[in-house]
């Protein structure tokens, strides 16, 4: 989601060193303590803000052992990763890459509070110069990190490209009415989303997805379509727990 061009910070980097004298250069993501910056970033962060249109946003940091960070804003994954941590100036540069539009790199710095002179707070710049002031919440929860991997995973297989027809054979009813009709584009992508995750956390999962698609494709006319999504879905509520996974606050 993301590409930094803060003037203020894009002017304070060093010219590239000769190649006879050692660099002297912000940290690299390579070196303990830029692992140390990335990893004082993760938890659940937000802007404290929940009023009028200026609605509350949260952030889910995870750092990985092997290096990087993954990120969710709002529930949604930024696909991307640390490009530049500069430890001297509490700064990290997050590449974040995207399929239908520009990629971009936001950054991330820690401000100490002023007030109590304890904690920090985390301050988020986005490419064209928008800033979040982010709040910490809380650490991750096991049930976060499960949460993470599985819009990680969803994202991954379902592309935003799958809300028209989906994994749906050409020209089936189920393709040509979620390519063009709105109700069974989102009854569509909704069921997916759920395949996705119940594939994921169930054993029987696979087999269970298998077997509505089999009868979502079966159907001939709009009307078995649209009970057959209600079927599933009262079937899918009553016999397992998805959805609604990152229980943030």
């Amino acid at each position: 989601m993301l590409a930094l061009g803060v003037g203020a910070l894009s002017g304070c980097g060093p010219s590239a060193p000769d190649p006879d004298i050692d660099g002297v250069g912000p940290e690299t993501a390579a070196t303990p303590q830029a692992q140390d910056l990335e990893r004082s970033l993760e938890g659940i962060w937000s802007t404290g803000v929940s009023s009028g249109d200026d609605a509350e946003t949260i952030y889910a940091i995870e750092w990985l052992s092997a290096g990087d960070l993954r990120i969710l804003r709002d529930g949604r994954w930024l696909a991307g990763t640390v490009e530049d941590v500069d430890v001297d100036n509490q700064t990290l540069a997050f590449h974040v890459t995207r399929e239908n539009g520009p990629d971009e790199t936001v950054t991330l710095r820690k401000v100490q509070d002023a007030a109590s002179g304890e904690g920090f707070h985390l301050r988020v710049t986005w490419a064209q110069g928008q800033t979040e002031t982010l709040g910490f919440v809380r650490r991750l929860t096991d049930r976060d990190r499960q949460a993470i991997v599985l819009e990680v995973r969803q994202s991954t297989v379902l592309p935003e490209a799958v809300a028209c027809g989906g994994d749906a054979p050409a020209g089936s009813l189920r393709a040509t009415l979620a390519c063009s009709q709105s109700e069974f584009a989102e009854l569509d992508r909704g069921m997916r989303t759920q395949l996705v995750e119940l594939s994921a956390r169930y054993p029987d999962g696979d087999r269970t997805a298998a077997a509505v698609v089999q009868q979502l494709d079966a159907c001939k006319t709009p009307e078995c379509l649209r009970e057959a999504y209600a079927q599933w879905q009262t079937y899918f509520d009553e016999n397992y727990d998805l959805g609604d996974v990152l229980d943030y606050l």
